[in-house]
């Protein structure tokens, strides 16, 4: 008697169970040490990361300024930051400024186009009567960094005196980096140009965490109300030290974890860092112009338009005006390399114009 199709399909099926629990059972055998090695340094990993690190971080809070300031990433490496020549500023000269008995920084002077003296007459050629632009640099990395001293030869081609310093625990800059600390660098050094330039204008460029040491330097000279600058210029700013710690890339594999406030951001106000922009910008009085690519990855564009409407909304009528430029993305600009932009010269002739 011939076998029904209801039996060869049975069969078939039984044959086709059989040869996959063989191969499953033959895999097993002849891989499952590994995959089992494999899962446990996953999970190794993942414990890692998301428990131990944390649990870390929290009871080592002095981790968090050197991941702040990051002033021991530096490139290029085993510079020499005494001779500004070796960078491509043949227009300059390096020299110290002593903050207190503890700290002293290191700085550079590039001179505008227009001016050729020599070396021994540098420091008097800032009461020339040319404006003054005091650059106040993000974290990592040192005033000879690359995109730093593009924007220091744009500058003086356009006739500008520029003045660069590393902050304590940066370059050739003794100390180490806290909220204060920098912005007392910032202050000390503000002052010092202010005795060296007569009745020169002096401008306030910050970039990325510079923008909160210039934020809160321009709310302390307000406050004062003696040597205010003329202009301030905030390249890639964030608003406040949390959000950027949020927004951050690095933060990404945390920031949705419940323990997040707990194991960093609670920890940053407990070391003494805030660099709350949203907050001093309301005290700043001079005329403020707000730089920020729209694919900035590093501090994302909208933590540049928060501090922008934070500003807006504390103008007064004694305040001056404030003004955000936006470059699209497909500029490719991102955190970096605003400088390049076409229409920055043009940029900074018109805010320098009228805020003499």
């Amino acid at each position: 008697m011939e076998p029904t199709n209801s039996n060869a399909k049975d069969n078939s099926t039984k044959k086709l169970f059989f040869d996959s629990f063989s191969f499953f059972r033959r895999y097993l055998t002849d891989y499952g040490n590994s995959l089992y090695i494999c899962l446990k340094y996953v999970s190794l990993s993942l414990f890692l990361v998301y428990v131990a690190v944390p649990i870390f971080v929290r009871a080592n809070q002095w981790i968090l300024p050197k991941v702040v300031f990051s002033n021991m990433l530096r490139w290029p490496p085993f510079t020499n930051l005494s001779q500004p020549w070796d960078f491509g500023l043949h227009n300059a000269r390096s020299f110290r400024i002593r903050v207190d008995d503890r700290v002293e920084i290191g700085a550079w002077h590039i001179l505008p186009k227009s001016v050729h003296v020599p070396w021994s007459e540098y420091e008097y050629g800032l009461n020339d009567g040319k404006m003054v632009f005091l650059y106040l640099h993000g974290n990592t990395g040192t005033r000879g960094s690359h995109h730093r001293v593009q924007l220091y030869k744009l500058l003086a081609s356009l006739d500008f005196h520029v003045v660069t310093i590393d902050y304590r625990g940066y370059g050739d800059s003794t100390g180490s980096p806290t909220e204060n600390g920098v912005v007392s660098d910032a202050y000390v050094t503000y002052k010092w140009l202010k005795q060296q330039i007569g009745g020169s204008k002096i401008f306030v460029w910050g970039h990325s965490l510079g923008t909160g040491v210039t934020t809160k330097l321009a709310k302390i000279l307000c406050d004062e109300g003696d040597d205010v600058p003329s202009g301030i210029i905030l390249e890639s700013p964030f608003n406040n030290i949390q959000q950027a710690a949020v927004n951050h890339p690095f933060a990404k594999p945390y920031r949705m974890l419940p323990w997040f406030n707990w194991f960093f951001l609670d920890g940053l106000g407990e070391q003494g860092i805030h660099f709350s922009s949203d907050e001093n910008i309301g005290s700043v009085t001079p005329n403020i112009l707000i730089l920020h690519a729209k694919d900035d990855l590093i501090v994302p564009f909208h933590l540049g338009k928060t501090l922008y409407q934070s500003a807006k909304m504390s103008r007064a009528g004694h305040h001056g005006d404030v003004e955000l430029v936006e470059f699209e993305s497909h500029h490719g600009f991102g955190h970096k390399l605003i400088y390049q932009a076409p229409e920055l010269p043009d940029l900074v002739r018109k805010f320098v114009a009228k805020s003499k």
